[in-house]
């Protein structure tokens, strides 16, 4: 290159200067304007469901109007209601999340008998994002969850459950997801509650470890925070109690005494215990709230849902962008988180209907001949006794001819409608492969197994044969105040054929004291509990649903 005059290097310099001064000025309106593109506040749809149960199918919602049921359109009318609300957020530049928190096939004829696989083709159809493992999910072994967690096309959750296998320790299950969603970083961590291990045979979860909630959920809030995420979702399959502000007491007392354990007993618990969550999704418990529970030291907000496929949860959060921060929430519904799924209001999508229905029609044959006859619904309403309840355990002992019987209130999961009764109708009401067994022991035993249970916690047992008072308000051990068995006073010494449960019998629900006698004699009939309740109704029809105060609760005051 040739030498450069003074005028030309006047001229040179000018020019940089002037393209300098372009560059800078495009930059800085560059900059301004990406600035002003960044919204103060962004918007996040999340749906979710909790306890689905295998409830995908068509349904009638005889819990609102036993005598006129509301049709209900399952899985099918929510595919219907998550496209409309996904679509909403798309074209209002919102962001979209589709969670469960667990439990979702246990508990009809198309979710158990297809083991699941007609409940997760069902929510990979809909685009789930995750799904939080239940303590159900190993109802029917660990290879039907390894199998039905291969066959989702989403993320399956559980930061907490470890195989332990060999004496290696790996997650089961993955533990987060983390979501870009518009300007937001979006975390979301996956909790099953510990008690799993205690709520299942021990079998289908051998060599599986359930560490602490709280401990697995502070780890991964600080994880996820490092990672950049703005937002943090706790989604827990443990449950929203259905009594809040019993519960509500019992944390500040234990909070009092101070935190003996890192195990919780519910999402109250974890919500207070673990701060720095944005969101919490619980499962496990089926009782809806339909506003959140906030707690109001951490302010973290609480969402449960209804079981069985009834509803589908909706709520629209604003954001903070340049901090994170929960500005608020709305509902989708006017009066409710929760938008009930009726199929005249979001008519079945045919695609996911053809799905279902095609399992329902397969798995349903032989199930819907009729049985007996009901003269009024058969329920579980009320606290110590039902009349379901006294069915359930007056067909055990007629089954096995006992003397006395007992199941817990956990297996009987939904009432028997009135009119004509069928085989899924008892299916319905007991989902789960029990069987029955029988066991010698006398009046001592029975007395401190009950006081064992009641110290458990809970609402007590149902039973058969006996008659019960118990008073809470006493000491633990001395809380059975009246007890008979066949009418008579209970005696010490005296042995009685007692009637339960292959689940019972493994000492599960608080029931440790029976696991000894598993190895005695003969403990398991074969027979299943589901197939005696079908004998009983089919020999003892027309039924006639009664209380006859066999458990009582005569708290003082």
């Amino acid at each position: 290159m040739g030498t450069l005059t003074a005028s030309h290097e006047k001229k040179y310099q000018t020019t940089i200067f002037k393209m300098k001064k372009l560059l800078f000025t495009y930059l800085m309106c560059a900059s301004l304007s990406a600035f002003a593109a960044i919204p103060e506040t962004y918007s996040i749809v999340i749906c979710h469901t909790n306890d689905v149960h295998g409830g995908v199918d068509s349904s009638q919602a005889t819990f609102m109007n036993p005598e006129f049921p509301p049709a209900l359109g399952g899985g099918a009318s929510m595919a219907t209601l998550v496209a409309r609300l996904r679509k909403y957020a798309e074209n209002n530049g919102k962001g979209f999340l589709l969670l469960d928190t667990g439990d979702i096939f246990q508990g009809t004829l198309v979710g158990t008998k297809s083991e699941g696989e007609a409940v997760v083709r069902f929510m990979n159809e809909v685009n789930y994002d995750a799904w939080v493992l239940g303590n159900h999910e190993f109802d029917l072994g660990r290879q039907v969850t390894d199998r039905l967690m291969k066959q989702a096309q989403f993320p399956v959750l559980s930061a907490n459950t470890y195989d332990i296998e060999n004496g290696d320790t790996t997650n089961f299950a993955g533990t987060y997801i983390i979501k870009q969603l518009g300007p937001l970083k979006v975390g979301v961590v996956g909790i099953t509650t510990t008690g799993t291990e205690r709520a299942s045979f021990a079998d289908n979860v051998r060599n599986l470890y359930f560490a602490p909630e709280t401990t697995t959920l502070e780890r991964y809030r600080d994880s996820l925070r490092a990672m950049g995420c703005n937002v943090v979702v706790a989604a827990c399959h443990l449950g929203l109690p259905f009594d809040r502000w019993d519960a509500w007491d019992d944390l500040e007392r234990h909070e009092k005494e101070g935190w003996k354990s890192d195990y919780v007993r519910n999402s109250f618990e974890l919500a207070r215990r673990v701060p720095g969550i944005d969101i919490l999704y619980a499962g496990d418990i089926h009782v809806g709230y339909v506003e959140p529970w906030v707690d109001p030291v951490t302010h973290t907000p609480c969402f449960q849902g209804y079981g069985r496929g009834t509803n589908l949860m909706a709520v629209e959060f604003e954001f903070d962008v340049a901090t994170g921060q929960l500005l608020g929430w709305k509902n989708f519904s006017d009066e409710s988180t929760l938008i009930t799924l009726f199929s005249d209001q979001f008519p079945r999508d045919r695609n996911v209907a053809e799905t279902i229905d095609t399992v329902v029609a397969r798995v349903e044959i032989g199930f819907n001949e009729r049985i007996g006859v009901a003269e009024q619904p058969i329920t579980r309403i009320g606290e110590a006794e039902s009349a379901l309840g006294n069915l359930v355990c007056d067909a055990m002992l007629w089954r096995l001819k006992g003397d006395i019987s007992i199941t817990n209130k956990g297996g009987v999961r939904t009432d028997l409608p009135g009119g004509n009764l069928t085989p899924q109708d008892v299916f319905n009401v007991l989902p789960f492969d029990n069987t029955l067994g029988s066991v010698e022991v006398t009046g001592t035993f029975v007395k401190e197994m009950i006081e064992d249970k009641v110290a458990y916690g809970g609402s007590g047992l149902y039973v058969g044969g006996m008659r019960v008072k118990v008073d809470r308000t006493r000491e633990k051990g001395d809380r059975v105040v009246m007890l008979e068995i066949g009418g008579q006073p209970v005696e010490a010494d005296k042995t009685y054929r007692l009637v339960t449960t292959d689940y019972l019998l493994e000492g599960n629900s608080g029931m440790e004291k029976l696991s000894a006698l598993r190895s005695q004699a003969a403990v398991e009939s074969g027979v299943y509990m589901r197939e005696a309740i079908i004998e009983y109704i089919k020999s003892h029809t027309p039924l006639h649903p009664k209380l006859d105060g066999r458990w009582q609760f005569v708290d003082r005051s």
